[in-house]
């Protein structure tokens, strides 16, 4: 019995300091939502709107903007690529030369390289916008955490949610039905290493306090 009482003792002294200590908290570095674990970008190859397959080993050392949109989208994404633009302005020269935006379709039925070159002409837009095939882009949407569905055009009105849980990427429409896409998504900016560290939802964008998330992430 003298034996098991320390040894009790010493058990509940680790317990209760694990009680106390918690749980690690969650980093609060930047005004998006923080990417806590971040996730690594994994290697892909899509290509653009003037049809050069580019792998995005090209972003390597770079703080990259991860826009996801598409040409038929009738509200938040021609907003949210105005102020990508915006925030890429406010940058000097040297900080300019540390970013690269990139645009990734979620409707690759539709946008094939000349409608992704007309949005860009119509948004005055200067950066790469990719497509591809589904299969494709698919890993690309499940790294980044993009959950998307299409819908009926005459039901978008009815159905259309702006959903974090990024669960669905299942039941798409043929593209020969009339449709839309309901993706629930957000900018995402990677860091120099490749690493997913802030999400800007659609919905949410302060430009300005995004500008400094991407400030933060050049400067480190």
């Amino acid at each position: 019995m003298c034996r098991i009482l320390p040894a009790l003792f010493l058990a509940s002294i680790f317990l209760m300091a694990g009680c106390l200590g918690g749980e690690t908290p969650i980093p609060d570095d930047f005004y998006g939502d923080d990417i806590y674990p971040a996730v690594a970008v994994e290697p892909f190859e899509l290509v653009n709107q003037d049809n050069i397959s580019i792998n995005s080993s090209v972003y390597e050392d770079k703080v990259v903007v991860v826009v996801f949109m598409f040409t038929r989208c009738p509200d938040v994404c021609p907003i949210v690529s105005a102020n990508v633009k915006w925030l890429y302005s406010q940058l000097s020269t040297e900080e300019q030369e540390q970013v690269e935006i990139i645009s990734i379709t979620v409707d690759p039925w539709e946008d094939d390289p000349p409608l992704l070159t007309s949005y860009r002409e119509n948004m005055s837009l200067d950066w790469d916008h990719f497509t591809g095939e589904l299969e494709q882009l698919e890993p690309i949407w499940g790294n980044f955490g993009v959950g998307l569905k299409t819908v009926a055009s005459d039901e978008y009105g009815a159905n259309y949610t702006n959903s974090s849980d990024n669960e669905d990427t299942s039941g798409r429409h043929h593209p020969d039905l009339d449709y839309l896409v309901d993706h629930s998504t957000g900018t995402i900016l990677v860091d120099k290493d490749g690493f997913q560290r802030v999400w800007w939802g659609d919905a949410d964008w302060v430009p300005e306090l995004a500008l400094q998330d991407v400030k933060k992430l050049v400067s480190e």
